[in-house]
């Protein structure tokens, strides 16, 4: 309660700082404000980005007190704020010669170099603020600082030295266990992360955040089971802990265990207002369940929080789909399409549907454009040839097979689909031939086969190979 008296009192001192100050200009006097009152000035308008009123106070101020290097500092402040960096520096680096042992250049400095993202020369002058600075914990604010540069040099291993030395001071300090955690997500490196909150907790086992960050490890490691059981201890420590109960619904979801994902979602909404995000992920878990009606509700809560959540529009359009509803759907994934339109997915759902509608040719340009946008998709090729065929063009659903093979050539999927064609073509030896390339390597593609093409059974020679690679 004090802290918030203390922050009304300084608030109130700042207004009626600024309206003492705009009335002088107003009135074209000079009054005298020492060098706090104009840091306090300065910062007031930088705060609500007011540019041009800083300005002003900058040049006001350095007419009153022109040899202030704290001021000067705030002209570089103040430039850094104005997208003019290099300006900035200039003053910081003049600052330099002539007060080489005040750690606000340096910090300055470095904060500039950050932000033009130089973050080599901005550890290097994190480093020398730290040897002028006693104070511990701005040296440990600071030594955040340098790993935060480390990581943005992709020097993880470096930021993680700094942080865990930082976690060794004070075990509690949960933004540094929060960016350890990010820290292994960034190197990828799972099992390691796993390793080391283990070991935390072995030592502080009453770390609820700690709990977390290995269930965020377990979880990418797909360890769900394990990944539930981490969150669930955060949430015994912590019980309105509404991100334990977000993500430990995701793992319910990752187990298929929709129903208990949903109720768990539900339960994060009581500690937190529910976001968009939150709707989603229930309407996702809806739709799981064929739960249609439940599911297009949930989506439009989403996007009623959030009218440009494309995913949620995307999520009405294929739930219409399921229902026949293929005009709803087009209509839907086509607001979800001018939301994102590099979205794959997006454009994939849309020939789908389109094909749903008889409508090969458009599906045909979306089908493209998901290739245009991600031509790894495996099952694309698939059913862009389909959509030929549907247009009775055989040899252009040939074509697109013969394409994704380049593409793709140990997509043995595509090969038994083209020996599946070149069948209806009256193609026998070359369907033969393409169909024991296929299931030389992925026997298990028989069924899949045989379940788009069950008239290859009337062949001879394609049933001999079929029944070779059953045994």
């Amino acid at each position: 309660m004090e802290e918030d008296f203390d922050s009304y009192n300084d608030a109130n001192d700042e207004l009626e700082l600024s309206n003492r100050f705009e009335q002088m200009l107003e009135n074209e006097e000079h009054y005298f404000f020492d060098v706090e009152e104009f840091e306090d000035l300065i910062d007031f308008y930088l705060d609500k980005n007011e540019m041009e009123k800083a300005k002003q106070a900058i040049d006001f101020a350095l007419e009153q007190h022109p040899n202030s290097s704290a001021l000067k500092i705030k002209q570089a402040q103040y430039l850094i704020e104005n997208h003019q960096p290099n300006k900035g520096l200039e003053i910081l680096n003049a600052l330099e010669n002539m007060e080489p042992f005040n750690p606000e250049v340096y910090l300055n400095k470095a904060n500039i170099y950050s932000q033009i993202r130089q973050h080599q020369k901005a550890i290097e002058n994190y480093y020398k603020a730290l040897k002028i600075i006693d104070d511990k914990t701005e040296k440990a604010n600071i030594y955040f600082n340098i790993a935060f540069e480390h990581e943005n040099l992709a020097q993880y291993d470096k930021a993680l030295v700094i942080l865990k030395e930082l976690l060794l001071e004070n075990p509690e300090n949960e933004t540094v266990l929060y960016e350890i955690s990010f820290c292994y997500n960034l190197k990828n490196d799972t099992e390691s992360s796993i390793e080391f909150f283990n070991s935390f907790i072995d030592e502080h086992p009453y770390s609820y955040l700690a709990w977390f960050s290995l269930g965020i490890a377990y979880n990418k490691a797909e360890l769900y089971e394990k990944a539930i059981d981490a969150y669930d201890y955060a949430l015994a420590i912590k019980e309105d802990f509404s991100s334990a109960y977000f993500n430990k619904a995701n793992s319910l979801a990752m187990l298929g265990r929709y129903e208990d994902a949903i109720a768990t979602f539900k339960e994060a909404s009581t500690f937190e207002e529910p976001d968009s995000t939150t709707f989603y992920y229930i309407g996702e878990c809806y739709e799981k369940l064929e739960d249609y009606t439940n599911a297009e509700d949930y989506y439009y809560k989403a996007i009623n929080l959030d009218p440009y959540y494309a995913d949620a529009y995307a999520g009405i359009a294929v739930v219409s789909e399921y229902q026949k509803k293929n005009h709803v759907a087009a209509f839907y994934i086509q607001k979800a399409i001018d939301l994102e339109t590099n979205n794959a997915d997006f454009w994939y759902i849309y020939g789908d549907i389109l094909c749903n509608l008889a409508n090969y040719e458009e599906a045909i340009e979306c089908f493209n454009k998901v290739i245009e946008i991600d031509d790894e998709n495996e099952e694309i090729w698939l059913d862009l040839s389909e959509a030929y065929l549907n247009l009775e063009n055989i040899d252009s659903a040939l074509n697109v097979l013969e394409q994704g093979l380049e593409k793709q050539p140990t997509n043995y999927q595509i090969i038994t689909r083209k020996s599946a064609l070149l069948l209806k073509q009256g193609k026998v030896q070359s369907a033969n031939e393409q169909l024991s390339i296929a299931l030389t390597n992925q026997p298990q593609l028989i069924e899949d086969f045989l379940d788009y093409y069950p008239e290859a059974t009337s062949f001879p020679e394609i049933l001999q190979t079929i029944e070779h690679f059953k045994k």
